[in-house]
């Protein structure tokens, strides 16, 4: 039982690497997702509704196009002060920048690039972001374009925005979600500086782990070995998103227009978003079984390739350059210093080590071997069937025989008869199948 015990639960273990010196380390993802601004808010619903509107359209606009899981509006003004647009995809063309308008400047170790041709968009659920270094995007690799080494030293990422918005850092399998680490992500108010630092500690595995170690052993999932209808790559928080919207649908029958989509699920009206405003306490927390809170229970595991980020310093400040033409939000997000250590997974446990274990046991407890089990199936499940065939034809000769030698007796003289007889009783009553 120990044996299986160790198997089942001690097959994986940690051990630290610091053989640093030709590593190539990832920059992690970067995320940069448009955030509210009360003035632009303020222009769009003008343009959208024109001046004499009711003022409380522009709460409603801000609940439709940066809905974070409520829409207040949705339940206290739609269709009792106003009536409400469903046409919800054109109030959000109208609101959100396109990439173009969004990212520009971009610099790697001081280098220009083309911003929107690595910051790709991903379909989250908090709406279109732009993503670098994204499993979840196509087109060219960034992820091999953007690394450090010893050679090229810690990089450097910096760009500028033009609209607030909120800037994470996370692994490449990962998309942003409501409940992302506080200490991985930015919220940039429009026209400020901000320079975030981070280090990094990146996950080696074992090339067993995968073929040898079950998802349950191991606690942890790679990226390929994907379940999730709604994204290509597994990960904690496509995970998370995926559960939020069983959520969803469990308590109102749809999803919100900002949830990727699910094949034969609708997407929220104005009726479907109330009642998604109704249960978002429950929905938009999570919680372990073991807490009574309200939330989701969502038993997600992580990825077997999600490193380490630790945020060392964010700071934000205004930006004072307002005479620049391009002025706009300035970020800088940098590698602290080079990694000088990781860690790895190896196996120490296999499926062929559970076998010697347990026959080494049972060798040595109750003499048990291979070779033994050999035997038993032999005895039990093969021996059965050749006795039979054989003992039938064994009888049916000593049948044979016996009548060959019974019609011979019939034309023998007394005197070979009386020595058969002797011959029998010295045989102990046997009767041989031959004559003399």
């Amino acid at each position: 039982m120990a044996t299986w015990h160790n198997f089942q639960h001690n097959a994986v273990s940690f051990v630290v690497e610091t053989t640093y010196l030709d590593w190539n380390t990832s920059f992690p993802a970067i995320s940069i997702c448009e955030n509210e601004a009360p003035d632009k808010l303020f222009e769009s619903a003008e343009r959208l509704f024109g001046e004499d509107r009711n003022m409380n359209m522009d709460f409603f606009l801000r609940d439709i196009t940066f809905f974070d899981g409520t829409c207040t509006s949705c339940t206290t003004h739609c269709g009792v002060t106003f009536n409400c647009t469903e046409d919800i995809e054109k109030l959000i063309n109208e609101v959100r920048a396109p990439c173009n308008q969004f990212l520009d400047f971009c610099r790697w170790n001081g280098k220009p690039f083309d911003c929107c041709k690595y910051f790709l968009p991903v379909v989250t659920e908090l709406g279109i972001c732009y993503t670098s270094q994204s499993f979840h995007t196509s087109g060219m690799n960034v992820k091999e374009y953007l690394k450090s080494n010893r050679k090229t030293g810690p990089g450097r990422l910096d760009l500028t925005l033009y609209e607030a918005a909120v800037v994470y850092i996370h692994a490449p399998e990962d998309v942003p979600y409501i409940n992302h680490p506080q200490e991985e992500k930015a919220v940039l108010n429009w026209g400020n500086i901000l320079s975030l630092r981070f280090q990094v500690n990146e996950i080696e595995n074992d090339p067993a782990l995968r073929r040898e170690v079950s998802v349950e052993q191991r606690n942890c999932r790679f990226p390929d070995e994907n379940d999730i209808p709604m994204f290509k790559y597994y990960s904690y928080s496509t995970c998370v998103t995926y559960c939020r919207a069983r959520a969803q649908i469990h308590y109102c029958n749809c999803t919100h227009h900002f949830m990727p989509k699910l094949p034969g699920i609708k997407t929220c009206t104005i009726e479907g978003l109330s009642c998604l405003t109704k249960y978002s306490e429950t929905i938009r927390a999570l919680r372990t079984e073991e807490i009574g809170n309200k939330g989701l229970v969502c038993n997600c595991i992580p990825s077997c390739l999600e490193p380490e980020y630790t945020v060392v310093s964010k700071i934000e400040l205004p930006n004072k350059d307002y005479k620049n033409e391009n002025f706009g939000s300035l970020v800088s997000i940098i590698m602290d210093s080079l990694p000088t250590q990781r860690f790895k997974r190896n196996v120490v446990r296999t499926r062929l080590d559970l076998v010697v274990s347990i026959g080494g046991t049972l060798g040595l407890f109750l003499g048990a071997s291979l070779l033994s089990s050999a035997e038993l199936i032999y005895y039990f499940f093969i021996r059965k069937k050749l006795p039979s065939s054989e003992t039938s034809s064994s009888s049916k000769s000593d049948v044979i025989n016996v009548k060959t030698i019974r019609m011979k007796r019939r034309h023998l003289d007394p005197e070979v008869f009386v020595k058969m007889s002797r011959h029998r009783t010295f045989a102990g009553d046997r009767i041989y199948p031959f004559l003399p």
